[in-house]
């Protein structure tokens, strides 16, 4: 009698990724290794099939291609090579998304000094998003739409369609960026806003003495700002 032996798969290289598929289960919870990594996924997913993308410090999750959530990764190498074992992982391309912040051995996020962060928020129906703690209003025209939030500290900052849609004091501290749920390194400038009608943007550079000039008119901003690059938003009465 002879006895067929499946070598296990080698341990991959710390730092590399891979890339498989799952489907939600009707509770949203998705566990890809026991008492290692589990996370939860909006019920309204389930059934639906997401690819992941897992690497050492963080876990995709996409549908069609489009992030659903990012979350830091507990995975050790030996555990990627189990999910190659149980969903037939592959070697994965590249991150789809911003990494999640690294964490220490506490489990709270490192951050830079001055450094924001992003997390991705459903707006309830009354306009509000739950935040560390607290529930916080963002508007009643973002109500059922998931948008990012950009947190530096001292300014909270919404984003849907790639515009900014509202700025408030931040309500989490510098200090405890690193703890909500789900943080991100930000990675692209700050967008703006979405233009009235009837407005156009031009862009000028700020003169070292803190001035630009647009349309024959002289703006002063304040030496601090010599030598960036801003953006006008030019309406029929005001810039």
């Amino acid at each position: 009698m002879s006895i067929e032996v499946v070598e296990p798969p080698a341990l991959p290289p710390q730092g590399t990724a891979v890339e498989f598929k799952v489907r939600v289960p009707p509770s949203g919870e998705i566990t890809l290794v026991t008492g290692r990594q589990r996370v939860g996924i909006h019920q309204a997913l389930a059934g639906r099939t997401l690819t992941v993308w897992a690497n050492h410090r963080s876990v995709h999750f996409l549908l069609d291609g489009h992030p659903v959530t990012t979350v830091p990764s507990r995975l050790r190498p030996e555990d990627l090579a189990y999910l190659t074992m149980r969903y037939g992982a592959r070697p994965a391309g590249p991150e789809p998304a911003p990494a999640a912040l690294p964490r220490a051995r506490s489990g709270t996020a490192i951050l830079a000094a001055g450094e924001p962060v992003e997390v991705d928020r459903k707006v309830h129906r009354d306009g509000l998003v739950r935040l560390a703690s607290g529930r916080y209003q963002v508007g009643f025209a973002l109500a059922s739409r998931t948008i990012t939030l950009r947190l530096d500290g001292h300014l909270m900052h919404a984003i849907a369609d790639d515009a900014l849609t509202g700025t408030w004091p931040c309500p989490v501290p510098a200090d405890r960026l690193g703890q909500i749920e789900g943080p991100r390194t930000a990675t692209s400038p700050l967008p703006p806003p979405p233009l009235p009608a009837g407005a156009f943007r031009a862009q000028r550079k700020v003169h070292a003495s803190g001035r630009f000039m647009i349309n024959g008119q002289s703006i002063e901003l304040g030496p601090r700002h010599a030598g960036k690059l801003v953006t006008v938003v030019i309406e029929d009465t005001h810039y």
